[in-house]
């Protein structure tokens, strides 16, 4: 016989109902709660917050409500506040029930701006620091590379530059007229507040920088937006330029993990952030890498140098200038690289490190930057890599086959090794 439903209200009691047993063993937030506490951040936070007034919000219940946004995918800090009530997963995840009131959006944003972005640094390394524990950095091999993020303003919408730094520093106003970008052949030389000339300095060091970002960086010291003065166009991509960031990053070659991550300007050079990630990465882990895999945007003669002197193996395609030789880019290979080793590295990049970000793109939105200034990006891409970190971890803790694979490897990677000697004349020849 058919039932029907029989609509008589909503109960004004549950009794009975225990939100645990209605998670599944294997839901992803169960696993990511047994294989990191959220409550670390306590003690890091404590000096932050006084010993008087209003009870905050847990830190922990904080942390994980950021957490929420970037592995759940949500649009906003309000939209995951709406829709917080509606999820008995991320109830349960934050430890709530049905009863409890959700907090105000703005309450995320305010603890934001009172940890600063060196407490999600720290957090970032506690992940890196579990990754490690769980046998997932090889350490031998690190993939550097970079991608663009979208600030939220315009190019329509930028200022002289001179204009806002009269502005800002309070001096008597000027008529408040948008600089054109065809003012850029006009010559003048306004200096970007916080450090744009030394990222023109850094730029102006390698012979062999394009054209076009030099071009970029006459734009910035000319126009800034007035709502995000840290964005920086980049003309790296003809036809279609945006005010944005660079996510730098650097990945190890075993399982992907994120191993470093910096947010600059648009206009910031590639090749001169090599060195920054290299040095955060080995005071995150501990570990000095063997080899270095990167485009040619970081085969500079100063990252050359720098990796020699360091005894790590650069295999960085060669940046080539207008007098550049007409020759393969792997017979300019620095003096202990081998042609075969190299092709295969490179394959590898494209899968691990624009695989990394191709990942964070499509299922983290991390090609527009949520909010606006360099240090908030900056939380942005520490979050971003933070979760997708903990997804590896939670992939690989839970597949106990990974363990029995790793150690085929262990005895495979000899045999690979020899093959790629012998292949190495023929290889030459491309």
């Amino acid at each position: 016989m058919m039932g029907r439903q029989n609509k008589n209200g909503p109960k004004l009691f549950y009794v009975g109902v225990d939100i645990e047993e209605r998670i599944p063993p294997d839901h992803p937030l169960r696993r990511v709660l047994q294989a990191v506490d959220f409550g670390f951040v306590r003690p890091l936070v404590a000096p932050l917050y006084g010993y008087n007034g209003h009870v905050s919000l847990d830190p922990a219940v904080v942390l994980k409500l950021l957490f929420l946004c970037f592995f759940e995918n949500v649009r906003s800090e309000r939209e995951l506040m709406r829709q917080l009530p509606m999820r008995l997963d991320w109830l349960w995840f934050c430890g709530m029930d049905w009863e409890s009131v959700p907090p105000d959006h703005s309450v995320l944003s305010k603890a934001r701006k009172r940890w600063g972005e060196g407490t999600f640094e720290r957090v970032f390394e506690q992940v890196v620091q579990l990754c490690q524990q769980a046998g997932l950095l090889e350490g031998r091999t690190v993939h550097a590379d970079s991608t663009q993020l979208q600030a939220q303003t315009s190019l329509e919408k930028r200022v002289s530059r001179k204009l806002w730094e009269q502005l800002e520093a309070g001096l008597p106003d000027t008529p408040r007229v948008p600089a054109s970008p065809d003012d850029d052949d006009k010559g003048e030389k306004a200096q970007h507040p916080g450090g744009s000339e030394s990222r023109s300095a850094s730029v102006a060091q390698d012979s062999n920088a394009s054209s076009m970002n030099v071009t970029a960086m006459k734009v910035n010291a000319r126009l800034v937006s007035p709502v995000d003065p840290d964005a920086a166009v980049s003309t790296r991509r003809p036809g279609n330029p945006k005010l944005g960031y660079r996510d730098h990053r650097l990945v190890d070659e075993r399982h992907g993990v994120i191993l470093a991550t910096v947010a600059t300007a648009a206009d910031r050079d590639d090749g001169a952030m090599l060195g920054t990630l290299l040095e955060r990465q080995q005071g995150y882990t501990r570990i000095r890498p063997q080899e270095v895999v990167g485009d040619s945007m970081y085969g500079t003669q100063e990252n050359y140098r720098m990796l020699r002197e360091a005894n790590i193996k650069a295999y960085l395609k060669k940046r080539r200038g207008k007098d550049s030789p007409k020759v393969s880019w792997l017979e300019l290979l620095p003096a202990g690289c081998r042609p075969g080793r190299a092709l295969y590295l490179l394959h590898r990049r494209q899968i691990r490190a624009e695989g990394s970000f191709a990942e964070a793109h499509q299922r983290m939105n991390h090609r527009r930057c949520r909010w606006r200034r360099l240090w908030r990006v900056q939380i942005q891409c520490y979050l971003v890599a933070t979760v997708q970190n903990l997804k590896k971890l939670i992939q690989v803790r839970y597949r106990p086959r990974v363990a029995m694979m790793q150690k085929v490897m262990r005895f495979i990677d000899p045999v690979l090794f020899f093959i790629e000697a012998l292949l190495a004349p023929m290889t030459a020849r491309i």
